[in-house]
């Protein structure tokens, strides 16, 4: 019987492409600034349908809500998750200003035309809300469309509730964020050509000098998640009255499977039955908080988005203001509720944030091979965060069962 050949994963591809895409920049010099329109064409594939996949999974997620999620334990876990992935979000915008990762690089200065605007406070807050959800559409202005599929998620929750679960227009979201996942799907699936065209360019153009940010890149997104748990694990040890050390312990099975698989999805059973019969969580309240934190609750993801946004501008000698650095944390915050699920998530992601800043799409090439370090470190914050929520919630119900975490007792 011959042996089944193993299938090379797509993450393996999209590396293979920006090794060969650096290679071949670096030998054939400014002539590979041709190819650069095949990767344009890949981006713009992406891009295609990028706003209403966005709205269309918030208003899924939102309209998913039933009233046992809209009160008591299930508005509490919501605000748990805002707070916590603006605060991660925060974290990775603080640092990736301090750290200056994507400074230096001199030769990609000119090689954007950014204009640096003076946007107040009171102008970037105004700017969230749109007068007509068509033009904001039009325009790509997605914090805009996220405002109004909130909106509109909210309105499909209470209609459903009213109306025994039944709403076309949810119904029709759902079914639309399916089938644009599926495009984004057969699109990545051309994504080691589009890397290797913009890589290719970007090095012919610019010079090996651009990879230096990054390592760089990496250690702040590294420092941000550290400095994320270190927060909650803090906060659950005092509130919950649990030994930290022991806390780690009993979550190292759940993180090293979010570490190795960097899927929410799949580590998503063997996370919720630990929190269960581990960690002392009310299964009630962990039923209800891990599922809706898959969508809504994406730390990782928050800092994945500040940190590259940053990143990338400092590349570009582009230099954001106040008014402009309260845009990217806030739009980092709630595109991270839109964190997809699919090969090359982060790509997505990235193709998500770059354009709302007036960035090139060239420089989202330079970072698609880091895929598995950038998607192992969203990923194990993500699931560690759902359950550190399901924690603080459960001692705020006074349903907490610290018996089972410390072994003298076996979950219900």
């Amino acid at each position: 019987m011959a042996e089944t050949k193993k299938k090379v994963s797509s993450t393996t591809w999209i590396v293979l492409s920006m090794v060969l895409g650096v290679i071949a920049g670096f030998v054939i010099g400014e002539p590979m600034t041709q190819v650069k329109f095949i990767g344009d064409i890949f981006f713009h594939l992406v891009q295609m349908g990028i706003i209403p996949f966005v709205m269309c999974t918030i208003i899924e997620a939102v309209g998913a809500l039933d009233a046992k999620a809209l009160s008591g334990y299930g508005l509490k876990g919501i605000a748990w998750f805002a707070g916590s992935s603006l605060l991660a979000a925060g974290i990775g915008l603080v640092l990736a200003v301090i750290i200056q990762p994507g400074a230096g690089i001199a030769a990609a200065s000119a090689a954007v035309d950014y204009e640096a605007s003076n946007v107040t406070f009171q102008d970037t807050i105004s700017g969230f809300f749109g007068s007509n959800i068509v033009s904001s559409m039009s325009e790509g202005s997605m914090v805009q469309c996220i405002v109004f599929a909130i909106a509109l998620g909210l309105a499909c929750s209470a209609w459903r509730r009213a109306h025994d679960n039944e709403c076309l227009v949810y119904d029709v979201c759902s079914q639309l964020s399916k089938l644009i996942l599926n495009i984004i799907r057969g699109v990545m699936k051309i994504a080691p050509i589009g890397i290797f065209c913009y890589v290719g360019a970007m090095i012919g153009s610019l010079g090996l000098a651009v990879l230096i940010p990054v390592a760089m890149y990496l250690l702040v997104m590294l420092i941000a998640v550290v400095i994320m748990f270190a927060i909650w694990i803090a906060l659950v040890s005092v509130r919950c009255h649990y030994n930290p050390v022991k806390l780690i312990q009993k979550m190292w099975p759940m993180s090293a499977l979010a570490l190795g698989t960097i899927s929410s999805a799949v580590t998503l059973p063997t996370a919720l039955e630990d929190t269960k019969s581990k960690l002392g969580a009310d299964p009630e309240i962990a039923d209800l908080l891990m599922a809706l934190g898959m969508p809504l609750n994406s730390n990782g993801a928050a800092i994945h988005l500040a940190v590259t946004a940053l990143t990338i501008a400092q590349i570009y000698g582009v230099a954001f203001g106040p008014g402009e650095l309260v845009y990217v944390w806030v739009i980092s915050f709630l595109l991270s509720l839109a964190n997809a699920v699919s090969p090359g998530a982060s790509l997505v992601s990235m193709t998500m944030i770059v354009p709302q800043l007036g960035l090139p799409m060239e420089s989202i090439a330079i970072f698609a091979g880091l895929e598995y370090p950038t998607g192992a470190l969203r990923t194990i914050l993500n699931v560690d965060g759902d359950v550190y929520t399901c924690l603080m919630v459960s001692a705020s119900e006074g349903k907490l069962h610290p018996e089972v975490f410390n072994g003298e007792e076996k979950a219900a």
